[in-house]
């Protein structure tokens, strides 16, 4: 509790992405107490100068002129919809200047990063996507030669993005050879958050689910439970075995991230087994129009919604499907598991944490995507028991952080 840690991130809030959302979670679980011991927790955000960035990023309506501005809403969300009033007032923000890469949707600074962290104010520095925050770092400092500890902790598999590029069989090796390059350079120990991730540094590297979510879900979580196991539960208008689908996929509106495999599969439900069913589209992206306009020319009833806090659906479905591969572990699966609700997902090694859970219904083919899909249609989900919920919050990913 007495050591200083700064932690380093590439997105910030309104920017509703892993980057900015768990790093932000983990810094304010990690503030807790440590004041009182002479330590400190400060998160180093980036601050999108140019305003064609940031309404790209945040949208229309929630730009900000200056810094401060901004940090004011971060610590108000903390407060307000994370429920952490201690970690908003004690939580140290920083910023470096950044600028968009938009053909990658991408941030990266536009300075040194390193000569903004005083070496005596930092006993430990945690990188959030080492690579990504060094793949055009300035020249200087080598970030281990600085710092007495540096943890890297990787988020994405930027090996799978450059398999989908052009001139893929050129740019995925050297992708996969200059990440193992940056991680390897930049950090003492690196954090992987799951095993579909290949090998960086295997001296350095352990794979550990260091990610949480927010109590917000754990307590939909709890009055889902407490509504199962209710005398009327078996009437109840979302969860029970009887009620009308409701089924969702929420995350960036990315071919990326398994749209096309998405609407493949609810296709082959339909036709393979009558089950035509609606499913609510949220979250924004640069293929959502051509999504949304793909699923229409399939005949699927997909309509897409935009963007959304994930926790506002916690009432209104009760199936949430998420055909990624491409992630290193995904956040909203997570979510919804907390939130009580069936997960139908791949098997996939990003998924192999989540597979502890009952409500979690993996598949390996199409037929077994309907089967699970079948079996979740007509069946309530099984009440989240205090120890799986522990399991997904921040305060036991911060044990094993």
């Amino acid at each position: 509790k007495s050591k200083n840690i700064w932690i380093v991130t590439t997105a910030a809030l309104p920017w509703m992405t892993g980057t900015a959302v768990n790093p932000l979670l983990r810094a304010a679980y990690l503030s807790t107490g440590r004041k009182a011991e002479g330590g400190s927790v400060t998160l180093m955000l980036p601050w999108v100068e140019r305003e064609a960035d940031q309404e790209r990023i945040y949208g229309k309506t929630k730009m900000f002129e200056r810094p401060e501005i901004q940090e004011e809403f971060i610590r108000g969300w903390l407060r307000d919809a994370a429920n952490m009033k201690e970690a908003s007032e004690d939580l140290e923000i920083r910023w470096y200047t950044a600028w968009q890469e938009v053909a990658e949707n991408s941030l990266y600074s536009m300075g040194d990063i390193i000569g903004l962290i005083p070496e005596e104010a930092c006993d430990i520095c945690v990188l959030e996507e080492p690579e990504h925050l060094n793949w055009y770092r300035a020249p200087g400092e080598n970030w281990t030669a600085k710092y007495k500890h540096v943890v890297g902790i990787v988020h994405t598999n930027y090996f799978v993005y450059a398999t989908e590029q052009p001139a893929a069989f050129i740019r995925a090796p050297g992708m996969r050879l200059l990440c193992s390059w940056m991680c390897r350079a930049h950090c003492h120990r690196l954090i992987k958050l799951s095993g579909t991730l290949g090998n960086f540094a295997p001296e350095k590297e352990l794979v550990e689910n260091v990610h949480g979510v927010r109590r917000t879900f754990l307590d939909v979580g709890d009055e889902l439970r407490s509504k199962l196991t209710a005398p009327d539960a078996a009437s109840d208008p979302i969860f029970s075995a009887d009620a009308d689908p409701t089924v969702y996929f929420i995350g960036k509106m990315l071919w990326s991230k398994g749209l096309a495999s998405l609407m493949d599969l609810m296709k082959y439900a339909e036709e393979s087994a009558g089950l035509k069913v609606k499913v609510d589209m949220y979250g924004g992206g640069p293929n959502k129009d051509e999504a949304s306009a793909k699923a229409t020319k399939m005949g699927l009833d997909m309509p897409f919604h935009g963007a959304i806090d994930h926790a506002e659906l916690g009432w209104s479905h009760k199936i949430f499907i998420n055909p990624s591969t491409s992630e290193v572990l995904c956040t909203t699966v997570a979510e919804a598991l907390a939130m009580g609700k069936f997960v139908v997902l791949p098997s996939h090694p990003s998924n192999d944490f989540f597979a502890q859970f009952p409500n979690c219904l993996p598949y390996s083919n199409k037929e077994e995507f309907v089967g699970n899909l079948y079996y979740a249609l007509t069946h309530a989900p099984e009440p989240l028991s205090d120890e799986y919920s522990y399991a997904l919050s921040w305060e036991a990913a911060t044990e094993r952080f």
